[in-house]
């Protein structure tokens, strides 16, 4: 493996490709230790890889003659493909460094734990309670720990390593003190567009709110560059392997982003972890195939669609399509006329399973009632399927499903709820006669705008899928066809078998003859993944969140396992009052707060000019203090600076990226985003350029946006205003 010449006297081991600056104080030798345990590690990766690379071509080789043994082959083959995957993780670069205790053990830490043939720790998993110290140590509490070591790796090789000495008697152990810390290194590298890979340098306040247990709802709170996006992404990796509730919750995880641009830019995050599983997305896009095409025109519609009042109407609509029949019906037989009751609705009504959606529940129904009915026919005359299929072809009883218990569509559903006056009056009582009345003339439903997501996807868990029922038999149809047909096979290879070991005695099995009508047939279409349930959600810039839009999240979260994280001062409409009084306002009780208050990422340069924005308006923001102060100080110019500054910054910086924010004609270009204060909610770049923040309007939301813009900035920020030249905003 080549490596830069450096000024040391004996070459760098295998997996250093140190600065010469650095390499030229380390001792030769001096990484012997470190190098011989990565070796390890890549050795033994590539073994286990050449093991299950053997084994995966053995068994999708394998035949496997008797059935069960062929499903059984079918699901290791599954296993060893997953099993593939991860070792492609788990190779030297996946070592974070190590710590080592007063008694001189060390123990090397990594994204996820591997073990040698006798059963020696090689790596232990972040997430293991053993690893806490690599992170949480700190000199008034050394956890036991004499000195650790982090590593950054660039290109499969380990640019840099900086020492932290907890014990001075181990003082002399290291060659490189962490005199300018790992994760202040880590800030000063360009930007990419994606979220830097920060697991190696997670600061003790962040550990310590990702290992806190899943129970309840979590609110990390705090401001910019505090950390909340990296505490969040590493909790979900830290619950799915430590908590065992989300293991008997079946594991699922949901991180709710604020747009997309935030979801692309998290979007190694988790798989870096080892986390494919976990399910980034907006909102907006869990409702799919909504056709949204943008926010409403009057944003006071807006605000009436976003309240929790709005999704109780949703219910109640839903409701006035399930009312029972008041008179008995008759049913016509052709050996008896039958009569439906009230009462016998209401009991056919009462064995439905709980949690069913309203199209669901109707199939049920059906199927009860039919049972009710064709049980008064059956007899010595009447066979049981002979009433069976008659009642269930009668008109009278479609008809009676048709009035009482129809088939709905969830969009058609929301579109009759705001146009026709005496349903949104009965079903919306808790909104004012105005609000109705500016629903009713604003034409709402004509096109779905971003404030009817919630609603329409309210609509949707309620009533369900409108074609569920010829799905639904339509599957059976062809279930029952390959059945018959499998059944015909295997009649004829159990009647010519003679002994009763082999294959066809195998077949005698009514559950494995459907277990391979299934595994033959093809499969169905999988359910919305977005839908839920998740044993955990997490929400990113929450403090934005509506009424109707929390009903969203804790419909998909039943076990109200969250983890909320957010900033009040970034909140668009103001954010008065403390978390636990706005959660509740949502559902949601059982909430603890934990408070980010170090600013890790932006420059204290840009930090004082957004806190004095933001203070003007909001005393009580909570502003965090920045430990960076090698930013360049904010520069106001006036706006036809913007070309001449940008331009300048591009030459002159060959990676990073930078946005302009406010400037809606701005031409984009690469390593540029042109963004809104709302895009760039949850982004950062190395230069911001604020174009005309005086536009942002006033008040608290004008503030909130001057400081959410602001602070994207992680080096340098630029104002470009009409008062430019005053310091001011």
């Amino acid at each position: 493996m080549p490596f830069p010449p450096s000024a040391a006297s004996a070459p760098l081991p295998q997996f250093f490709a140190l600065s010469d600056a650095q390499a030229c104080h380390v001792p030769a030798g001096t990484l012997d230790a470190d190098n011989e345990r990565l070796q390890e590690i890549g050795q033994r990766v590539e073994h286990l890889r050449a093991q299950t690379r053997h084994r995966l071509i053995e068994r999708g080789a394998d035949r496997a003659g008797v059935l069960q043994q062929s499903l059984e082959r079918d699901v290791e083959v599954s296993e060893l493909g997953q099993r593939l995957a991860q070792l492609d993780r788990v190779g030297p670069p996946a070592c974070l460094g190590f710590m080592q205790t007063s008694s001189g053990e060390r123990l090397f830490i990594g994204r996820l734990g591997l073990s040698d043939e006798q059963g020696n720790q090689l790596m232990v998993d972040w997430r293991a309670p053993a690893a806490e110290p690599f992170f949480a140590a700190t000199h008034a509490n050394p956890m036991g720990l004499a000195m650790r070591r982090r590593y950054r790796w660039r290109k499969q090789l380990i640019a840099g390593y900086f020492d932290e000495v907890f014990d001075l008697d181990h003082l002399g152990d290291s060659t490189s003190l962490d005199y300018h810390s790992a994760f202040l290194v880590s800030l000063g590298e360009q930007r990419t567009g994606k979220m830097q890979d920060v697991l190696a340098t997670i600061q003790g306040d962040q550990d310590a709110i990702i290992r806190r247990p899943s129970a309840g709802a979590l609110v990390v709170d705090g401001g910019p560059g505090t950390g909340k996006t990296v505490v969040a992404l590493h909790r979900a990796a830290y619950l799915l392997y430590s908590d065992a509730r989300m293991k008997s919750r079946g594991g699922r995880v949901l991180v709710v982003s604020p747009h997309d641009s935030y979801t692309a830019y998290v979007s190694d995050v988790l798989p870096n972890l080892g986390e494919d599983e976990v399910l980034v997305s907006t909102l907006s896009n869990m409702v799919s195939n909504a056709g949204v095409v943008g926010v409403d025109p009057d944003p006071h519609i807006g605000r009436i669609k976003s309240e929790a009042a709005m999704v109780d109407a949703v219910e109640r609509a839903v409701q006035v399509f399930e009312q029972p029949p008041v008179l008995p019906l008759v049913v016509e037989t052709p050996w008896d006329d039958l009569t439906l009751s009230p009462a016998h609705w209401a009991a056919a009504v009462d064995s439905l399973e709980s949690g069913l959606d309203h199209n669901a529940a109707r199939s049920q129904l059906r199927e009860i009632l039919v049972d009710q009915l064709a049980a008064r026919l059956s007899g010595d005359e009447v066979s049981v399927s002979e009433a069976r299929h008659a009642v269930a072809t009668s008109d009278q009883l479609d008809a009676c499903l048709a009035e009482y218990w129809s088939v709905l569509d969830p969009e058609h559903l929301l579109r009759t709820l705001y146009s026709n006056a005496h349903l949104l009056r009965y079903c919306a009582r808790q909104l004012s006669l105005e609000d109705i009345d500016a629903l009713l003339e604003a034409g709402a439903g004509t096109a779905w705008t971003e404030s009817d997501v919630p609603l329409l996807d309210a609509a949707r868990a309620l009533v369900g899928d409108p074609h569920s029922e010829q799905v639904r038999l339509r599957r059976a149809a062809d279930f029952a066809s390959e059945r018959r047909l499998m059944r015909q096979v295997i009649d004829d290879l159990i009647a010519s078998a003679d002994d009763k070991e082999d294959l066809s005695s195998q077949l005698m099995n009514t559950d494995l003859q459907d277990r391979l009508v299934r595994h033959q047939a093809v499969e169905e279409p999988a359910g919305d993944a977005l839908a839920g349930p998740f044993s955990h959600v997490i929400v990113d810039e929450a403090q934005d969140l509506t009424d109707a839009q929390w009903a969203m999240v804790r419909r998909r979260c039943p076990s109200g396992s969250l983890t909320i994280v957010g900033d009040r001062a970034q909140a668009t409409g103001g954010f008065r009052g403390s978390w636990a009084g706005r959660l509740a306002r949502a559902g949601i009780r059982d909430v603890h707060v934990a408070q980010l208050n170090i600013n890790y990422r932006t420059t204290a340069q840009v930090m004082d000019a957004a806190a004095s924005v933001i203070r003007e308006q909001m005393p009580e923001a909570n502003v965090p203090v920045s430990i960076r102060s090698d930013g360049a100080p904010v520069r106001y110019v006036p706006p036809d600076e913007l070309e001449p500054i940008l331009n300048a910054w591009l030459e002159n910086h060959a990676e990073g990226i930078a946005a302009v924010i406010g400037h809606n004609t701005f031409a984009p270009r690469p390593r540029v985003a042109v963004l809104s204060p709302e895009q760039a909610k949850g982004l950062e770049f190395d230069l911001v350029l604020l174009y005309r923040p005086e536009r942002f309007g006033s008040g608290v939301e004008g503030a909130v946006r001057r400081y959410v813009s602001m602070t994207r900035a992680t080096s340098q920020l630029v104002v470009l205003c009409d008062a430019a030249g005053t310091g001011t905003l």
